[in-house]
């Protein structure tokens, strides 16, 4: 432990026995149990929602959570002597939850569910939700994303063909670019056509808090029972989008395997219902190619000179997958 960190650790009321590391943050073993101490980079206005949030969950046995801790004079946050702030959540001994593991994952998408709901009955007035989340700034993402995502796609596309020399990675992409685009712009289309900004006004309107990254690194299992971390996130949004961004990448990395999409999703409605107008966002979500977009953006913004194997790989396994992604997109369909 080095000494900036142990002149943070000496403020809380409690003895370490020893040291380690997880989650990116450093575990501190003490006399009452483990906590974390995490690295901080937001404002103590979101901070403070974000206790208040976890605290009012954890009054709920249906569901565990993290916690921030103050230290012994109060603080939420402290400060090293090069200037890096640092925040104390109280932590568990567990284990991360392995994308292998479709059970857990099938109850993750379960708890999420439950976490929905219990943020739902949670009453927070849309002024003091405005002063801790950029609120407007949302609502301009939710509604442009796929116009901006499309317009990347086709300047990279358009680099890419005037390219005289072309290597593997730009040949994929010019020969498989116009089905994923042709997606793209087929989704940009249906958010008008459907009124989907309607549904995005209506759900802002409401208030309702996400988690902002739910996907399996930041859930932990602890004995029987898995614990949801890194609220860091947190925000005013669209609830349906963090089932989305869970099942997506799920679903990636079991190449788009219908059966398992369907649990995830079924697990979720059994313990919070779907709208119909969330399930049309969430099929669009899934229509659109997002981790072709992904792929493309991160080509955009780095070192074209050289591809490294793996993104090439990542293409590839994408564009493999196209075929089992629109079979689940069907099977939602079905639903409707």
């Amino acid at each position: 432990m080095s000494e900036k960190g142990n002149g943070i650790i000496c403020r809380y009321d409690f003895i370490v026995n020893k040291t380690g590391r997880a989650k990116g943050a450093t575990l501190l073993d003490t006399d009452k149990g483990y906590y974390l101490l995490r690295e901080f980079k937001g404002t103590k206005k979101h901070l403070e929602f974000e206790e208040d949030l976890l605290n009012r969950l954890s009054e709920n046995e249906s569901i565990k959570v993290e916690q921030i801790v103050r230290d012994s004079d109060g603080n939420l946050i402290n400060e090293s002597d090069d200037g890096r702030k640092y925040v104390m959540h109280k932590w568990c001994a567990s284990k991360d939850l392995e994308q292998k593991d479709t059970m857990l994952l099938i109850k993750a998408a379960g708890v999420l569910g439950k976490l929905h709901l219990l943020m739902n009955e949670m009453a927070y007035d849309m002024k003091y939700l405005n002063e801790c989340f950029n609120i407007q700034e949302s609502y301009r993402q939710l509604k442009s994303e796929f116009d901006k995502h499309n317009k990347e796609m086709k300047r990279t596309r358009t680099f890419i063909r005037d390219k005289r020399r072309k290597n593997e990675f730009e040949l994929l992409i010019l020969s498989s670019f116009d089905k994923f685009y042709q997606d793209g712009i087929e989704v940009e289309n249906q958010m008008h056509n459907e009124r989907i900004h309607e549904f995005i006004d209506d759900s802002m309107r409401l208030g309702r808090i996400i988690h902002g990254a739910y996907n399996y690194h930041n859930i932990v299992v602890t004995g029987n029972r898995l614990m949801v971390t890194n609220f860091e996130h947190c925000k005013c949004g669209i609830q349906i989008r963090d089932l989305y961004d869970f099942m997506r990448k799920v679903m990636e990395k079991h190449g788009w395997n219908r059966d398992l999409g369907m649990k995830l999703l079924n697990e979720y409605r059994r313990n919070r219902e779907i709208t119909a107008e969330e399930l049309k966002y969430l099929i669009l979500k899934f229509k659109y190619p997002e981790k072709y977009w992904k792929i493309l953006n991160h080509y955009n913004n780095n070192n074209k000179a050289w591809i490294p194997d793996k993104d090439v790989i990542k293409l590839k396994s994408v564009i493999e997958q196209q075929d089992r992604r629109r079979d689940f997109i069907n099977s939602l369909l079905n639903l409707k």
